[in-house]
């Protein structure tokens, strides 16, 4: 009898556990849902990125560069003791005239990062902090969301980081799946010089789209970015498509008689890219090679 007591109480407590475990796993998955946490962000017609720094860091794609620190990150690192490379697991953010707003998942010293704020001439109150930006009319503005989470925005008010600190209904849109990804609506892609000039010729006939979503994950052959959007008609995909192609082609030209551009390990990834129409999707497909992803992190 004795034992039987003993048993049934293990039990109660084993199924305890389990449940308070489970209820912190799905209180903790629930507010890092892509959908809730963009639901934050004050801005829908914005560009935004999602990347799951976690998943690129088991992949060994951030292993660090050997070129010298920026010296304001350098600043930063010295200051905070955070490492994006270490310290970051993921991030999502959106980027507008408005302002750019950051939440990002990791693991933050707060002390630190405050007594960082106070000696670059900022200040923080209660949970809020606030530092002036490169610029007068940017303000840098930051609290936690929870432990492991944090708000973060750049803009011309310097309180926009409390914007996100209610959850507000989740979007609705389909994301990708893919550990990184960029959403980009039309309109930035018509504003002049918000893109590399390579990039922006590149991207020249999307112009028209009402957004574009660029993603980066696996392939057979290993890491590929892939652009995907969705015209009004067939008939405009296949249009577009072709567009594609020849700005590629004319890309390749450009190339071949500019010495210093035939060592641009994006403008070769750029001209390496292929592109299929299905009714009114069009897709992009692009090889990424790791030497190129160390190249546009260095320094960083």
């Amino acid at each position: 009898m004795i034992l039987r007591k003993v048993l049934f109480g293990l039990t109660l407590v084993v199924l305890a556990t389990a449940g308070f475990v489970w209820f912190r796993i799905h209180r903790t998955n629930a507010f890092f849902e892509p959908h809730a946490l963009l639901g934050r962000f004050p801005v829908e017609e914005a560009v935004v990125l999602s990347a799951d720094f976690k998943s690129l860091r088991q992949a060994g794609l951030l292993t660090g560069s050997k070129a010298p620190l920026e010296a304001d990150y350098k600043q930063f690192l010295d200051g905070t003791g955070f490492d994006y490379r270490r310290d970051l697991d993921l991030v999502v953010a959106s980027f507008s005239a408005h302002g750019n707003y950051f939440i990002a998942r990791g693991h933050f010293n707060w002390a630190k990062m405050r007594d960082y704020v106070v000696k670059q001439g900022g200040s923080c109150y209660q949970q809020l902090c606030r530092v002036q930006g490169s610029t007068p009319d940017r303000h840098i503005s930051f609290l936690p969301l929870r432990d492991d989470a944090i708000a973060l925005a750049v803009s011309t008010n310097d309180l926009a980081a409390t914007a996100m600190t209610n959850a507000s209904q989740p979007i609705a849109a389909e994301l990708p799946s893919a550990p990184v990804w960029l959403s980009i609506p039309g309109a930035e892609l018509r504003r002049p010089n918000t893109l590399p000039g390579g990039l922006h010729l590149m991207l020249s006939a999307l112009q028209n789209a009402d957004r574009i979503t660029v993603t980066l994950g696996t392939s057979p052959a290993g890491m590929q970015a892939r652009l995907e959007t969705v015209c009004k008609t067939a008939v405009d995909a296949g249009v577009l498509a072709s567009q594609l192609r020849i700005t590629t082609a004319s890309l390749k030209e450009a190339i071949a008689r500019d010495k210093d551009a035939q060592n641009d390990e994006l403008a070769a990834a750029l001209i390496s890219g292929s592109f299929d129409q299905s009714d009114r999707k069009v897709v992009g497909t692009w090889p990424v090679h790791k030497s190129l992803l160390e190249s546009l992190t260095a320094g960083i």
